[in-house]
């Protein structure tokens, strides 16, 4: 095993929060809140509140792991499971590193914030009215956002995205692009974006607020448990 990933399991403190994703038999992911708990390194075990593990686990699928070292940065790789303890604990070891960039299809955060999209037309476009829709964020990550839109998002270019996030309650402005639109209801539109431009500091107000929900969403499972 590399020294790098033993490196990278000792470097997250006992009883650390982490975010993995799991995959069940029929092919789909949970991304679940967890307790690190360290073992040997690259070995180390995951421990869940009852009854969030899904059933009938893929246990031959790598499985995309998240958590913050001692110093708050951002460890991400990928995983194997070793043994399905019980219901709630797993022991795992770590395989190889993964980019936090690359993490967007599994690394994704239940969050609520405030979402506008503009788009302002060149001159050249005159057939292309200014557009202006606000909404509510759904999920979030470094790398794109699903929302919920008061209409319709037709267009395809570039689009100007400011987000209002709580937790540090900061403003982020980027670019990205529309990758699809569905409507759900009357007036809600299901609209997912991706990051074309965006800062590094952008980037890491979008990862503390992901960890600082994740945490609460941790506390408020276990609390639930007990």
């Amino acid at each position: 095993m590399a020294t790098d990933i033993i490196s990278l399991v000792e470097s997250i403190p006992d009883r650390q929060p982490a975010s993995v994703t799991l995959t069940d038999t029929t092919g789909q992911r949970f991304v679940l809140t967890c307790v690190f708990k360290e073992s040997k390194a690259p070995s180390f075990f995951l421990l869940f509140s009852g009854g969030t593990l899904p059933e009938r686990i893929d246990t031959e699928r790598l499985c995309p792991f998240v958590s913050r070292n001692e110093h708050g940065e951002s460890v991400t790789f990928a995983a194997a499971i070793v043994e399905l303890q019980n219901n709630r604990v797993i022991e795992l070891v770590a395989k190889k590193s993964i980019r936090p960039e690359d993490l967007r299809e599994y690394f994704r955060i239940n969050i609520k914030a405030k979402v506008e999209v503009y788009y302002d037309p060149k001159q050249s476009e005159v057939d292309v009215e200014p557009l202006e829709l606000k909404g509510e964020t759904v999920d979030l990550s470094q790398t794109g956002v699903l929302t919920i839109l008061s209409e319709e998002c037709k267009i395809s270019k570039p689009l100007t995205l400011e987000l209002n996030l709580p937790n540090p309650a900061q403003s982020i402005i980027c670019s990205g692009y529309m990758i699809r639109s569905k409507r759900i209801r009357k007036d809600r539109w299901l609209t997912s974006f991706h990051f074309d431009n965006i800062s590094s500091r952008a980037r890491e107000i979008i990862a503390k607020n992901c960890f600082a929900e994740q945490r609460r969403q941790l506390r408020e499972n276990i609390q639930t448990a007990d």
